[in-house]
């Protein structure tokens, strides 16, 4: 129980400058750079110190390893044999829920001091200072061996920590009109969705093909430790190609190379790079006619997205309008995936390996039209079940001071 002598100190912390407020910002996104950065760093001098073969000095190993963390975020790295961009989408993952835990442990304190959470300022501050960590790490590791790009590491570094504090500060969020909240849920569940249903293709491609990656393994001979760091990178890799597998599902397919593409039609590839996890692609050739069957997968996910959140929460009024927020559902859930699937493309070198991945706008258009029109058929189902089954009006009628205690009448139509 708080005393009157509390309240004039409890008074002078909620009045506090926001600037005071903000300050501890900073220090959170340094942490949460350092808690990724630094472990992978480690990673890489262990294998250069395992590899008995390597002649690299350990400031080239270092920027290796600080390489590896730009490009989970989005960065072009310009290396000797051309340009590497496609980014290891587990260490995306890792570096956004860093950030998510330094955000979280500043928003625990605010709380606790009973201190406002200005969500635009916070989200801002973090997102700012968080980017410019990235760049500053592009800046400091560049040399004539590699060179990140600087535009692609701040932005990337913006877009992965402002992501992360999202995350905490949404439920401070200013109030959003009804249309654009009833829209925003269901594309947030169809892309979870969309992303689960990747996941489960990649593991399904994975069993199927696991000879095939075996015996690749076994033929690099990568050693105890090489081993397990390769497995490590791979693990690191299998967001990504569960992004691949969700636009193989949409239609659009990826490539593996200039001139090769995966998708529901036939596979058609040429010379793949020495990494295991590549035996798990279908091989060269037509596909079953069934397999086209995965297109439906986008628009089973927007219908049960819209589906599950007008269930739970009221419904936009009117046909039309529940109709163009069941669009613009498919719309978010468009852009989300044109940006997994920009992380998830990108060059491996120069020649035939610059063009390795999803094309991010396509997929994203598809997958917009693809959601969107599943939103839309669960509204036209819904209503066409409502009108089916009729729709019971309750009508009550206010009390006319006729008797106290009567209770006030109903009236039922069908």
């Amino acid at each position: 129980m708080s005393t009157p002598t509390d309240r004039p100190a409890r008074q002078a912390r909620r009045a506090r400058p926001a600037a005071a407020d903000l300050a501890p910002l900073f220090p959170a996104a340094v942490r949460a750079v350092l808690t990724v950065l630094v472990p992978l760093v480690v990673l890489c001098v262990v294998g250069w110190i395992a590899s008995v073969r390597s002649t690299s000095s350990l400031a080239a190993v270092a920027r290796v390893g600080a390489d590896l963390w730009l490009l989970a975020h989005g960065s072009t790295v310009a290396i000797v044999g051309g340009d590497v961009g496609l980014a290891p989408l587990g260490l995306t993952l890792l570096a956004g829920s860093s950030a998510r835990r330094a955000v979280r442990m500043w928003h625990r304190d605010q709380v606790a001091a009973e201190r406002e959470v200005p969500f635009g300022r916070a989200l801002g501050v973090f997102t700012a200072c968080y980017g410019l960590l990235v760049l500053f790490v592009a800046l400091v590791s560049r040399s004539g061996v590699g060179a990140a790009g600087l535009l692609p590491s701040l932005l990337g570094g913006c877009l992965v920590g402002g992501v992360g504090a999202l995350t905490v500060l949404w439920p401070h969020r200013p109030r959003v009109p009804e249309f654009a909240a009833a829209a925003a849920r269901p594309a947030l569940t169809a892309t979870l969705a969309l992303t689960g249903a990747g996941s489960l293709l990649t593991l399904a491609a994975l069993v199927h093909g696991r000879d095939d990656v075996l015996a690749l393994h076994r033929a690099l001979d990568p050693g105890v430790v090489g081993g397990l760091l390769l497995t490590l990178g791979q693990a690191l890799l299998l967001p990504t190609f569960a992004v691949w597998a969700l636009a193989w599902a949409s239609g659009t397919g990826f490539a593996v190379g200039t001139g090769t593409s995966v998708a529901p039609g036939g596979t058609s590839l040429e010379v793949l790079p020495t990494l295991p996890v590549l035996g798990a692609l279908p091989a060269p050739g037509p596909t079953p006619a069934l397999a086209w069957a995965a297109i439906a997968l986008p628009v089973v996910a927007g219908a049960a997205a819209w589906w599950l959140h007008t269930r739970r929460g009221p419904e936009v009024a009117g046909l039309l309008h529940r109709c163009g927020a069941a669009l613009l559902s498919g719309l978010g859930a468009g852009l989300a995936v044109a940006v997994l699937a920009a992380f998830a493309a990108g060059p491996l070198g120069h020649g035939r390996m610059s063009e390795v991945g999803p094309d991010a706008l396509l997929t994203g258009v598809v997958v917009a039209g693809e959601v969107g029109a599943g939103a839309v058929l669960a509204v036209l189902l819904g209503r066409a079940w409502r009108a089916r089954r009729g729709t019971k009006l309750v009508v009550t009628l206010p009390d006319t001071g006729a008797g106290q205690g009567r209770e006030p009448r109903k009236l039922l139509g069908e």
